[in-house]
């Protein structure tokens, strides 16, 4: 029996892979998603909630960001944690709902922030309900981030406040870090 994650990297169709692999649905499924190998699309067509809405984030990232190659479809199984590669940078894209306490003042946003990756472009919801509708999107170099855990972002702290970009401001940005990097 062929591995599911090689027949999916093959064949670029999850039910074909699922097909020739012979496993059961929802066994392929899990292993892909370990794998992190899982087109964008098939995140969201087959995909949790949760994995729904990060592959709309990369959807989203990838429509602003057109010339980012997506890592998860052209890099081997086992890519790092990063979901794209754009002019030697890498960039781990994520998503947030927006998280508010029981006593309705105030909200807050979080994220995971391990990884090796450049940078962390993370999509995060405006208001409940809205999840990636018109979202506020922060461009965080890794150098910010000490501890590589969690970043919990409030909307008057410094994570909000300073690094808050409009989606078509993404490219030009990444590109003028990218030129940075090529003068080292």
């Amino acid at each position: 029996m062929a591995d599911i994650v090689d027949l999916y990297l093959e064949t670029g169709d999850f039910y074909e892979a699922v097909k020739q692999s012979g496993l059961p649905t929802h066994v392929a499924h899990l292993k892909l998603i370990k794998s992190g190998c899982l087109k964008i699309q098939d995140k969201i067509q087959y995909g949790s909630r949760t994995a729904k809405l990060g592959g709309l984030a990369e959807e989203l990232f990838q429509k602003y960001v057109p010339e980012a190659t997506d890592a998860n479809r052209y890099f081997k199984k086992n890519n790092p944690v990063y979901d794209f590669w754009f002019e030697g940078l890498t960039i781990d894209v994520k998503y947030s709902s927006l998280h508010k306490k029981k006593n309705g003042n105030s909200h807050h946003w979080q994220f995971r922030t391990n990884g090796n990756q450049d940078f962390i472009v993370a999509f995060l919801e405006r208001e409940s309900g809205l999840e990636l509708t018109n979202p506020y999107i922060l461009l965080i170099p890794m150098q910010f981030i000490e501890d590589k855990k969690e970043l919990h972002v409030s909307p008057s702290g410094p994570w909000f406040q300073n690094l808050k970009v409009e989606g078509e401001e993404l490219q030009p940005l990444l590109k003028e870090y990218a030129a940075l990097r090529e003068e080292e």
